[in-house]
């Protein structure tokens, strides 16, 4: 604020004035802001896919121009970057004032590659290994997962295989069964006496069955039963007895299925339900409070290509007794011209509740979030997935899995974090002692290959190496 003053006397050492003489005196002057470049990082050391975030503390600056070091620019304040490939990189930002002066500031950040953290089981040149499952045995704790090997050169047909893990990632292999049809779904069920439940779902042109095959706790084959009228996509303990959800024919159409199964695994009672214009499905299903909710398609299944048609995203709510009280058809999705084959169906579905009450669900690349009755939030489709992705709840965020990418989002559906870590097909991600542990393919000369990775619940990778 400036004030008028009127001065009687003479400043005798600085100046000289009339007795009428009056002048401004400023009490706050502007004496300007020197011109500083400076910005943080929150890490100089970064693996590949994992974003360095940058937070500018430069000073009387009215433009920013950052240069990444791999061919990148941000005119941003605080701008964010993913390296895709391995090195060292000097980020430089250059800063300019009103006047056109310049300053710049550097550092320099270490890209680390990705595949030094994993490990890689060994797989032979021409098999291909495709993980479908992934989980943790009730009985032992240990990690397990069900794989899929083929041999693309030979005779040795395709087979299905179960790892179990001990801490050191230290595995016993175990052959399952042959696998006759297509099948991209797989699932393990523990029962109390220490049997075991494998269930694949398997499709030709068109929806096919589910083979199941038993073994004891000794790896001694059991039985095989297969269904020609049902597809079992997953399961949920239910007390000591279990829910079996998926798809069965009711009157020349596939309908949701619910089978309930006692503590041998024994079915005794098959609740299904009718949805949209002709068949329809259940991919997951989790136990809400005062009942269930589930998660599929309506679709139409033909008899020549394309084997599906109008398909939609469903849910469905359930009370405890598996009474229908509600459910919802999206209309809005991406996936009606992008399905056409039965064997899609069989690829993860998933879905999840937050703490806040939503519902996140997930499969064939589009993730939906919706309230808890279902309303639409937000949706998101990754074109370039494969049917074969995973999602895990951290409570109050989420985690998927996408074509080379695991992303991070809150309850709102806005990603927060991702981490490249190089993989095409993942179907659980495991969460176990607060770290997420993933078995992944990815895609090689024509092969799919099969690595273990896991990281903390950031996207920061671990490195399993030492094991």
């Amino acid at each position: 604020m400036k004030k008028l003053y009127s001065l009687g006397v003479c400043l005798i050492l600085f100046l000289s004035c009339s007795q009428d003489a009056t002048f401004f005196i400023d009490e706050n002057p502007d004496e300007g802001v020197a011109l500083v470049a400076c910005f943080e990082v929150n890490s100089l050391t970064l693996n590949v896919g994992e974003m360095l975030e940058i937070s500018n503390c430069s000073e009387g600056a009215t433009t920013y121009l950052f240069d990444f070091g791999n061919g990148e620019t941000s005119e941003q304040k605080n701008p964010s970057i993913i390296y895709e490939e391995g090195g060292s990189y000097t980020v430089k930002l250059t800063v300019t004032n009103e006047d056109q002066e310049t300053k710049t500031k550097t550092k320099t950040v270490n890209v680390i590659v990705i595949e030094a953290a994993y490990l890689f089981p060994e797989i032979p040149e021409g098999f291909t290994g495709l993980p479908l499952e992934t989980g943790i045995n009730p009985n032992t704790g240990n990690l397990y997962s069900i794989e899929l090997y083929q041999d693309n050169e030979g005779t040795g047909g395709s087979k299905y295989f179960y790892r179990e893990f001990d801490e050191n990632f230290q595995y016993a292999s175990n052959y399952i069964a042959d696998k006759p049809y297509n099948s991209g779904s797989a699932f393990a069920n523990f029962y109390a006496d220490g049997e075991m439940n494998f269930v694949f779902a398997r499709t030709l042109g068109g929806l096919y069955g589910t083979q199941e095959v038993n073994y004891n706790s000794v790896w001694t084959f059991l039985n095989t039963i297969n269904s020609a009228n049902k597809h079992s996509y997953g399961y949920l303990p239910s007390g000591a007895e279990y829910r079996y959800f998926g798809t069965q024919v009711d009157n020349g159409f596939y309908k949701t299925a619910v089978e309930k199964r006692n503590s041998s695994g024994d079915a005794y009672e098959v609740v299904i339900n009718g949805f949209g214009p002709a068949d329809s499905m259940i991919g997951d299903m989790i136990e809400v409070d005062g009942g269930y909710v589930a998660y599929g398609a309506v679709f139409t299944k033909n008899l020549s290509l394309p084997y599906v048609s109008e398909y939609k995203p469903l849910l469905v709510f359930f009370d405890t007794e598996f009474n229908v009280s509600s459910h919802v058809i999206f209309e809005e999705t991406d996936l009606t011209s992008e399905l056409g084959n039965c064997n899609d169906l069989n690829g993860s579905y998933h879905l999840t509740e937050l703490s806040n009450g939503n519902l996140v669900m997930y499969s064939n690349g589009e993730l939906r979030i919706t309230d808890s009755e279902g309303n639409s939030l937000s949706k998101t489709y990754f074109s370039d997935s494969s049917n074969i992705q995973a999602l895990e709840s951290l409570g109050d965020s989420f985690v998927i899995s996408t074509n080379e990418y695991l992303r991070k989002f809150n309850t709102s559906g806005t990603q927060t974090a991702q981490l490249k870590y190089n993989g095409n097909h993942l179907p659980e991600i495991i969460k176990k002692d607060n770290v997420l542990f993933f078995i992944a393919g990815y895609e090689v000369e024509n092969e799919i290959k099969i690595f273990y990775g896991a990281c903390d619940n950031d996207l920061t990778l671990i490195d399993l190496s030492p094991f």
